[in-house]
């Protein structure tokens, strides 16, 4: 067990720490509660991560108050809770990483053909269909979801124009097809309570890929 506490330490220190104030108060308290210890042992190693138990939680009973209300889920429906995170794993989707990429996709010869291995939705093969904002420069001009906003030294090269993509298509062993409502809420679960804003782009590029279908 004192491997498992270790990880959940270290998530709550140097991930969810400034980042999402309920996640590492869930972690924290995992890492001192033998039952819940107990319960992560009997999970293949793979399957112990904090981010898929706090998801599977939330996922299957909402969004806790605190660590007495994830504790009782945990403790009343503990087979729910393994049968998900066996199911299951932290497939992510940040639509927002195009915005690092479009400076150097767009400085490429155009038309682009896009191929990426671990696509889960697909979200991050349509740099071309999104908003952008540098601060000194949008592309696309910013007005609706999904925008995504980055922040760019003055050195960095700005694109002109997003980029001309004429073929996309993403390779996953278990890809998610954003068209589909309860694989479409699992990865929504994977964003953390807090990040309103990265789940409203979320939801918006969801629905440009269960149009566009990479």
């Amino acid at each position: 067990m004192a491997e498992i506490s270790a990880r959940y330490i270290r998530f709550a220190d140097t991930e969810a720490h400034g980042r999402s104030p309920l996640y590492e108060e869930l972690a924290r308290a995992v890492t001192g509660d033998r039952e819940t210890l107990g319960f992560l042992s009997t999970l293949p190693d793979v399957k112990r991560q904090p981010n898929l138990l706090l998801a599977a939680v939330r996922h299957l009973f909402g969004t806790p108050t605190g660590w007495n209300e994830f504790r009782q889920a945990l403790q009343a429906n503990p087979d729910a809770i393994r049968s998900l995170m066996l199911k299951r794993s932290t497939q992510t989707n940040e639509p927002g990483r195009c915005a690092t990429l479009l400076p150097v996709l767009a400085r490429l010869p155009q038309p682009l053909a896009l191929l990426e291995v671990a696509t889960s939705a697909g979200l991050c093969l349509m740099p071309d269909l999104y908003r952008y904002d540098y601060g000194r420069k949008a592309i696309r001009a910013p007005a609706e979801p999904p925008v995504f906003r980055c922040s760019a030294r003055e050195t960095t090269p700005m694109p002109p124009a997003a980029p001309q993509v004429v073929w996309r298509a993403g390779l996953d062993l278990s890809p998610i097809d954003a068209s589909n409502p309860s694989q479409v809420a699992w990865l929504e679960t994977l964003v953390w309570p807090e990040q309103t804003a990265r789940l409203a782009n979320l939801r918006a590029a969801v629905k440009i890929a269960a149009t566009v279908k990479p």
